[in-house]
């Protein structure tokens, strides 16, 4: 009995682990109607996909967004516009294409299963690649000034 019910508990933890799928990253290109993406991007914004993105990023993607509804005026499809505004265009999407991959990256989100001393129940902690940079960074920051700190030694003890 005691088998029957672990396996039935580990394949249920199988399907949940494969429940989620990871959301693709938005991108502009040069074929599909250029107002559609806008909206596209607008929504991937507002959704919280790119949690990671920067307010400044953010507020690039939004210019460069506006910049590319106002070019395009009443034209839909990018082979409409004169060649020149088709690269000013262009240069546009590649911006907010590489801002998005960016963001999208910093977003994933990582799950670590450790178990705790003495416990042989695993516990799960899930953070962002850029939450596990920062926390990173923090850490060698602790460690560079305790080693500054211990290295110091007041003026009259030399």
């Amino acid at each position: 009995m005691y088998r029957i019910t672990m396996i039935a508990l580990l394949l249920g933890l199988v399907g949940t682990a494969a429940a989620k799928p990871e959301n693709p990253v938005v991108q502009m290109d040069r074929q599909a109607p250029v107002a559609e993406q806008v909206r596209r991007v607008e929504k991937a914004l507002d959704d919280g996909n790119y949690s990671e993105i920067s307010a400044d990023d953010r507020a690039q993607v939004r210019q460069a967004l506006a910049r590319i509804t106002q070019r395009m005026g009443d034209h839909q499809a990018l082979q409409e516009l004169p060649p020149q505004v088709q690269a000013e265009v262009f240069n546009d999407q590649e911006r907010i294409n590489t801002v998005l991959v960016r963001a999208h990256e910093d977003s994933r989100q990582i799950c670590q299963h450790t178990r705790t001393t003495g416990s042989n129940m695993p516990r799960s902690r899930c953070l962002s690649v850029a939450e596990r940079r920062r926390i990173e960074e923090k850490g060698k920051a602790l460690i560079h000034d305790q080693r500054t700190f211990n290295n110091f030694s007041p003026p009259g003890n030399r």
